[in-house]
C-alpha cells in the first residue's frame, strides 16, 4: 500500500526512490511499538520524506546538499504550484490512508514476519530501478566543461583580449531531435548573419544541480557552493580573469541568500554581483516579477541591464556571468508565444517540452540582440546549461539525451588592438 501510488504513476512519471519503500518497512516497525495515534503523524511524515527523496532525483541534487538546502525553503513560494501542492496532498493523503489501514489491522501485523516486507521493498525498488534505467544518473565518466572543451582558459582569452559573456540556462539540458535543438540555434542567427560571430555546439558531462554547474565551469571540478564557503579566495576562473586586468561581474534575478553566493560569489572572484534585492532596488526596469515557486526578476530585464554593462563601458575588459531564472520549473509558460504550444501547430508535440523551449529560445533571442550592437566591443558568448532538465513526465523526459548539458559559442571574429587571434 506505501508505495501503490508511485507504482501506478511510474508508466507516466520517472521517479526514482532508493530508500523510500525501506523507509515504510522502518515506520511499520516503529509503529508497531508506539500508541495508535502516533501512525497518524509517522505515516504521513515518512511520506512527505518519500515525496522529498524523489524531487532531490529529479533536480539532481546529492543527499547531503538536499538537507542542507532546506534552509532555503523561506526563500521559495511553494504555494505557488497547484502541480506541487497537488502532489503533496496525493502523499500525505496515502500517509493518512496507510495510518488508518495499518491501526485497523494492527493486531494482524504484530504476528507479520518483517523479512518478506523487507524483500517485498528491495523489490519495489528494483522495479523502479530496472524501469528509470534510462533516466538514472550516471556518474561522469571524466570531467569536461564548456570552456574546457573549447580551450578557453583565462590566459588564452586574456591574450585574445575579447570580453567574454558566459550565459549558464537554467534548466537546459540536451534536447535529442535535431529539429527542437535547431529552434534554439536559429535564434542565434542574426548575430551570425552579421559577419561578427561563428557558432559552434555540443554536449558536456555535468554532476550535481546548478551550483555543481558552476563550480564545472566557473573553477574547473565537480562540486558545489559549499566548496567555496571556507576561504576568502579560491583559485576560480573569474579570480584567474582578475589577475589579468578583467573586470568580473555577475548577475543572477533571484534572492542572493539562494545558496549563498552572496557569501562564495566574492570569493571566487567576482568583483560586482547583481541579485533580486539590489537590481529591484537600484533600476525602474525591475518592476514585473517572473515566475512562480522561484519567483524573481524576468530573463528579459535582466538581459536588458547586461546589454547595458556590456555596452556603455566598451573599454573595460569584462568578464560577466549570467545565471538565468525564468526556465526554472516550476515555470510559468509564455502568452502567445511563437512555437504554438498547446495547439495543433505546436512546433514541439510535447507541451512541456515545447513551452520550456520557448523560454529557452527567450534567452537566445536576447543574447543574439546582446551580440549584434554594434555598441558592444569584441566578445566571445557561451551559452551552456546547468544540469539536465528536470523533468517528472516520462513523455518529455524522453525528448532529451539523457546525462548531458548543451553548450554553445559564439565567437567574435572582430580582433583587438594588441590581441592575437584565438
Amino acid at each position: 500500500m506505501p508505495n501503490l501510488v508511485m507504482l501506478l504513476a511510474l508508466p507516466f512519471y520517472v521517479a526514482t526512490r532508493a530508500l523510500s519503500p525501506l523507509l515504510y518497512v522502518f515506520a511499520g516497525q516503529i509503529a508497531l511499538r508506539a500508541p495508535p495515534a502516533l501512525a497518524y503523524v509517522l505515516f504521513p511524515v515518512i511520506a512527505v520524506a518519500d515525496l522529498g527523496l524523489v524531487a532531490m532525483a529529479v533536480f539532481n541534487l546529492p543527499f547531503d546538499t538536499a538537507v542542507q538546502s532546506m534552509r532555503y525553503l523561506a526563500s521559495v513560494d511553494l504555494t505557488a504550484s497547484a502541480f506541487y501542492l497537488a502532489v503533496l496532498g496525493v502523499f500525505v493523503a496515502n500517509g493518512i490512508g496507510i495510518a488508518c489501514l495499518f491501526n485497523r489491522n494492527r493486531q494482524a501485523l504484530r504476528g507479520a514476519m518483517v523479512l518478506p516486507a523487507v524483500l517485498l521493498a528491495l523489490g519495489v525498488t528494483l522495479l523502479e530501478r530496472h524501469i528509470n534505467r534510462p533516466f538514472l544518473k550516471q556518474p561522469a565518466q571524466f570531467f569536461e566543461s564548456a570552456l574546457s572543451n573549447n580551450g578557453a582558459d583565462p590566459a588564452t582569452i586574456a591574450q585574445a583580449g575579447r570580453n567574454v559573456l558566459f550565459v549558464m540556462v537554467e534548466g537546459l539540458g540536451a534536447l535529442s531531435d535535431p529539429a527542437h535543438a535547431a529552434i534554439l540555434s536559429e535564434r542565434l542567427q542574426p548575430a551570425i548573419e552579421s559577419g561578427r560571430y561563428t557558432l559552434s555546439s555540443g554536449l558536456s558531462n555535468f554532476e550535481g544541480s546548478t551550483t555543481g554547474a558552476e563550480s564545472r565551469e566557473l573553477c574547473g571540478q565537480w562540486g558545489d557552493h559549499r566548496d567555496y564557503l571556507g576561504k576568502a579566495s579560491y583559485d576560480c576562473f573569474p579570480a584567474a580573469m582578475v589577475d589579468r586586468g578583467y573586470r568580473t561581474v555577475s548577475y543572477h534575478g533571484f534572492s542572493e541568500e539562494m545558496f549563498e553566493r552572496d557569501k562564495w560569489y566574492p570569493s571566487i572572484g567576482f568583483q560586482e554581483s547583481y541579485f533580486l534585492e539590489n537590481l529591484a532596488t537600484d533600476d525602474d526596469r525591475f518592476s514585473q516579477r517572473c515566475g512562480s515557486v522561484f519567483a524573481g526578476l524576468c530573463d528579459n530585464d535582466v538581459a536588458g541591464a547586461i546589454r547595458d554593462r556590456l555596452t556603455k563601458k566598451p573599454a573595460e575588459r569584462t568578464f560577466l556571468y549570467w545565471l538565468t531564472l525564468n526556465s526554472h520549473i516550476p515555470y510559468v509558460p509564455k502568452h502567445k508565444g511563437q512555437l504554438n504550444c498547446g495547439s495543433d501547430s505546436a512546433e514541439i508535440a510535447n507541451t512541456q517540452v515545447c513551452e520550456l523551449t520557448e523560454l529557452w529560445a527567450d534567452v537566445f533571442a536576447n543574447v543574439a540582440a546582446i551580440a549584434e550592437d554594434p555598441a558592444l566591443p569584441p566578445t566571445d558568448i557561451f551559452i551552456v546549461g546547468d544540469h539536465p532538465t528536470p523533468l517528472w513526465n516520462r513523455a518529455a523526459a524522453s525528448h532529451f539525451t539523457p546525462h548531458k548539458v548543451q553548450w554553445y559559442l559564439l565567437r567574435d571574429n572582430r580582433q583587438v588592438a594588441g590581441g592575437s587571434a584565438p
